[in-house]
């Protein structure tokens, strides 16, 4: 009967476990976690940053996270289009048009923004407040224009999307001040990444719990080697990675081009 991976106390047990057949498949990353079992908050950051390694990105993966930094970015174009259309008449319903699609979409945007810090969830980062000031002077701008074209020659479409510009500016500010408000209340900036948690983390280990790690890790890859289960090209790159990158590393090695190609 096979055993789970994340219920063996050291690397070393886990080791014996894949050489006697009780674990099966062989994981980097479980090898690495239960080499961290006696530290229960690094332990967790290791399996949830090992966890990343196994999780496939699929193309609607990316198209969303394109899609989100391009509507997070979109309000630096408004005055393009805004002016395009003051410029010529011609187009102006389709560039209005465009600019009411930006605008909706972004205000969209930041209301998740505010529901997710108000969940307690990360708030926008530093970073992006001073995005968000940007994008309130470039929407206020396109507002302006608008309206003057408005009052030059009245048009209740100009005024509605004035009134989106409008809204655009002011959903930016409102981010500027709930990302204060959470800093006040201490909720987080940001959710630092699986791996870099574990590298926090790791830098702050004494040199006893250190050197514990690293003699448990290293007599597991003694003993996966003297079993067959790993090679020793694998044991010589496994003795060179860091602390806390092992799995990362041989994830990322045995991946390589170099390493497919033979």
């Amino acid at each position: 009967m096979t055993r789970p991976s994340g219920s063996f106390p050291s690397a070393a047990d886990y080791a014996d476990g894949v050489a006697g057949g009780t674990v099966a498949p062989f994981r980097w990353r479980d090898l690495e976690s239960s080499a961290f079992a006696r530290l229960p908050e690094l332990h967790k950051a290791v399996e949830a940053s090992g966890a990343d390694l196994d999780r496939t990105r699929t193309g609607w993966d990316h198209a969303r996270a394109a899609g989100w930094l391009l509507v997070l970015f979109a309000p630096l174009a408004l005055p393009l289009p805004v002016i395009l259309a003051v410029k010529h008449a011609d187009a102006e319903g389709w560039l209005y048009g465009a600019a009411g699609l930006i605008s909706a979409a972004h205000i969209a945007l930041r209301a998740a923004e505010w529901r997710r810090t108000r969940t307690t969830g990360p708030r926008a980062t530093p970073q992006e407040a001073v995005l968000a000031a940007f994008e309130a002077v470039f929407a206020t701008v396109s507002a302006g224009l608008v309206a003057v074209a408005a009052v030059l020659t009245p048009s209740v479409g100009r005024w509605l999307v004035c009134a989106g510009l409008a809204a655009v500016a002011a959903a930016c500010v409102v981010s500027i001040r709930v990302a204060r408000r959470a800093a006040a209340r201490g909720v987080p900036a940001s959710l630092r990444p699986d791996y870099e948690e574990v590298v926090a983390l790791v830098a702050e280990l004494d040199e006893d719990d250190r050197a514990a790690v690293r003699a448990d890790l290293d007599l597991a890859l003694e003993r996966l080697a003297g079993a067959g289960v790993i090679s020793r090209s694998q044991l010589a790159e496994a003795h060179r990675a860091p602390l806390g990158s092992l799995a990362r590393r041989l994830w990322a090695l045995e991946r390589s081009p170099a390493r497919q190609a033979r």
